[in-house]
């Protein structure tokens, strides 16, 4: 999500006009969690330590990594502020599924995986469980059609101490070596559950998840007012023209869309400026205080660092003497 968090963590930013991890507050506060660890890395802990300044509930603890710890390291490294049961969320993805009812049927064992069902497992990690719901087996990208169950990894396990605590600090991943050597020993559970499944890990995910938020699907976050076709999320504090076009994009807090603009399935940095007749279009991005120059076109993926000014026309797929009004 480059340049967007150049310097802010990804899981702050907003969907909705809501930083994205308070929809995972939201949904913790559904079973009476009172108190988050975020284990964030050295590099955006100020932004984070920020944050947690001023969240009145729950309350939070913001834990840093001095090296990259992987995915389960930072939990270990926590472990003596734990409960002797915890849940563990993954920052950029949430499945706004039943968690009460998650927690409620997990089995008596010491892990247990939150699952989703998903129509084509061959992009993932399929875990297989048995009757009682234990897991059996993880079957990593199998081919379209060939696996024997379409239920998936959502990111959110409920564990208990005495699972870390078997390993020293450090360097550790729940992915390959906690979680097998779980299966291994009978101790891995999985329970089903289902919702919309929000992830802002790549520009299209983080349009999708501004998709599902406008038509409805979220129980965590909602736009205001009703979209009946095309939605577009422009913050309060920006400013788009009243000639210009905006839609299914994001324009975030003070940036400004000029005069015959478009801006499409794209999203506009804090304080950035697309400027008259510029457009900017296909998943790209628009880091904070950047210019896109009038004329220029931004297309195909395409991410503009923080500040910089592209000038009038330096940037086009279209030739002048290509286009329909030359």
């Amino acid at each position: 999500m480059w340049p967007l968090t150049a310097d802010r963590p990804k899981a702050l930013l907003p969907v909705a006009g809501v930083p994205f991890i308070e929809l995972q507050f939201r949904l913790l506060a559904e079973v009476g969690v009172e108190e988050v660890i975020l284990t964030v890395g050295r590099e955006h802990e100020v932004a984070w330590k920020d944050y947690a300044a001023g969240v009145d509930h729950p309350r939070v603890v913001v834990s840093v990594e001095e090296s990259p710890l992987d995915t389960a390291g930072p939990v270990c490294a926590v472990c003596p502020q734990l409960d002797d049961r915890f849940l563990v969320l993954n920052g950029d993805v949430v499945l706004e599924g039943e968690l009460e009812r998650f927690v409620a049927e997990a089995p008596e064992l010491p892990a247990v995986l939150a699952l989703v069902e998903v129509a084509d497992p061959s992009a993932y990690g399929v875990v297989v469980t048995a009757q009682d719901g234990t897991v059996e087996r993880f079957i990593e990208k199998p081919p379209p059609g060939t696996a024997s169950a379409r239920t998936i990894n959502a990111g959110m396990y409920l564990m208990t101490r005495q699972v870390l605590e078997r390993y020293p600090p450090g360097r550790l991943s729940f992915e390959r070596e906690v979680f097998p050597a779980l299966v291994e020993s009978g101790e891995l559970g999985g329970v089903t559950i289902s919702g919309e499944w929000l992830d802002i890990g790549t520009p299209d995910l983080y349009l999708a998840a501004h998709d599902a938020v406008a038509a409805g699907r979220s129980r965590l976050v909602q736009f205001p007012g009703r979209f009946d076709g095309a939605w577009s999320y422009i913050s309060p504090s920006a400013e788009v023209e009243s000639d210009a076009l905006v839609e299914e994009a994001i324009v975030l807090d003070g940036a400004r869309v000029r005069s015959g603009a478009t801006v499409r399935r794209a999203v506009i940095g804090w304080g950035a400026e697309v400027e008259n007749g510029a457009t900017v279009t296909g998943a790209s991005l628009i880091g904070a205080g950047a210019v896109v120059g009038a004329g220029c076109e931004i297309d195909r993926g395409a991410r503009v660092a923080p500040h910089t000014k592209l000038e009038p026309g330096s940037v086009t797929f279209s030739p002048p003497g290509e286009r329909e009004d030359a």
